[in-house]
């Protein structure tokens, strides 16, 4: 079998394949990171979105990021050296697809934008928001394109250099990433303050639970059910069948004890548990929304201070 005119089609698209999607995967969150960010300082009274305004949002995209930048930029330089030095083809199919696929993704992206200012301005809200995350999207959507014309151009001959303004562009464009996540890292809470929240949300939120728990058990409405009375001790929940609570809803998260539960009157009782952080009004304005408690409307607001505290409720 003769091997000397054998071409690999299969190692062009391996490399072309996980080129594109990688610059897809940290275009996107490029964008997606630096609206995080916007967020971050940027507080819309109107749109409260727990996770996008949040950490958790900006943690997620960091690392999408951190791991698809550095293969897109190994695998860029592997295949524009291939193509320079002929062991790689300009003009294969999959080259050529996935380079106008690439553009027509993006041409959608710039469109969905342009709608979606518009929809911002309809709907009220924050238009400096709004613009902010117009630009962003518009720039990296306008680079990739550029970058796209451009490896078009040069890689069939119709460009015979690289100009020293591409350059410039080029190490602009890793500064800007190099930045965005270095920035992230400086505006996010360490992974010990993020468990320690953590712990106290999942606290506030079983305690809510348990509230709304006593009060079905208790049901103070004519004609009911209910027993008309405080259960004795938090189990009595457990065994109620008209009330679903799991056992370890009854737990303190990290030591696993049962909360504290006293009886202080005929329809007044506490709830007491021992929290890591600070919860009032104002701490709550500076916690992250994905790291808000979970409360229903009946519920009882769970401010508390650090250490252990108990909360008087009634029915």
């Amino acid at each position: 079998m003769n091997t000397s005119n054998y071409y690999s089609y299969a190692r062009d698209g391996f490399i072309y394949i996980l080129s594109y999607v990688t610059l897809l995967i940290f275009s996107l969150s490029l964008n997606f990171l630096l609206k995080a960010i916007t967020n971050k300082y940027l507080i819309d009274t109107v749109v409260i979105d727990r996770f996008a305004d949040g950490d958790s949002s900006i943690i997620g995209f960091l690392a999408a990021l951190i791991i698809a930048f550095p293969i897109f930029m190994y695998l860029n330089v592997l295949a524009n050296k291939m193509l320079g030095n002929g062991k790689m083809r300009p003009n294969t199919g999959v080259r050529n697809w996935l380079i106008y696929l690439t553009l027509v993704i993006v041409i959608l992206i710039i469109i969905w934008q342009i709608i979606g200012i518009f929809i911002a301005f309809l709907e009220g809200t924050l238009v400096l928001r709004s613009i902010i995350h117009i630009l962003i999207t518009l720039i990296i959507s306008f680079s990739i394109l550029a970058y796209q014309y451009w490896h078009l151009k040069f890689f069939n001959n119709q460009d015979s250099k690289i100009t020293s303004t591409f350059k410039i562009l080029e190490w602009l464009t890793v500064l800007i990433i190099i930045t965005s996540i270095i920035f992230g890292f400086f505006i996010i809470d360490s992974p010990s303050v993020r468990k320690v929240k953590r712990l106290d949300q999942t606290r506030v939120e079983r305690l809510s639970n348990i509230n709304r728990a006593i009060y079905n058990f208790y049901d103070p409405g004519k004609n009911t059910s209910g027993h008309q009375k405080l259960p004795k001790d938090l189990n009595e929940l457990i065994n109620d069948i008209r009330i679903f609570i799991p056992l370890d809803g009854l737990l303190d998260p990290d030591t696993k004890e049962k909360f504290e539960y006293n009886i202080t009157g005929s329809k007044t009782y506490q709830l007491c548990a021992t929290f890591d952080t600070d919860f009032n009004e104002t701490t709550k304005n500076t916690t992250s929304p994905e790291l808000l408690p979970e409360q229903g409307k009946e519920s009882t607001t769970f401010y508390h201070p650090i250490g252990r505290y108990c909360f008087d409720l009634s029915i």
